[in-house]
């Protein structure tokens, strides 16, 4: 049997963290890192991690996403946006498209822009 358990992601921010703490996390946390000023931030958008990311990303796979997060089953989108559960199923595996009324409709459905959908 194997079991798959996602960690959640922990962000602490503070002005001053005790020295302690800080032993502690690092002692109990493989991949901590610690940035100490505002200098060291970086734009996510600039590196290869988000760059491959939003090159695999295709708006059927934002669809799904969107949906999932929604806690929305695809016959429960169908029937909001008026169609059967098939096409949401083929919009979400890239085999049809998502035209522009449609995307409208979900960018109302998910309070979002519609150009995530196209």
């Amino acid at each position: 049997m194997l079991a798959v358990v996602k960690k959640p992601h922990i962000e602490i921010s503070a002005e001053m963290i005790p020295a302690e703490l800080i032993s502690f996390l690092e002692e109990h946390y493989e991949n901590i890192e610690i940035i100490n000023d505002e200098e060291a931030l970086i734009d996510i958008t600039e590196t290869k991690w988000y760059q491959n990311i939003a090159k695999s990303s295709t708006p059927g796979k934002t669809l799904k996403r969107y949906r999932k997060r929604a806690g929305m089953s695809q016959p429960k989108l169908a029937a909001k946006l008026g169609m059967v559960k098939q096409n949401v199923s083929a919009m979400e595996n890239g085999s049809r498209g998502i035209s522009k009324a449609t995307a409208h409709k979900l960018a109302e459905i998910f309070q979002v822009s519609p150009g995530r959908f196209i």
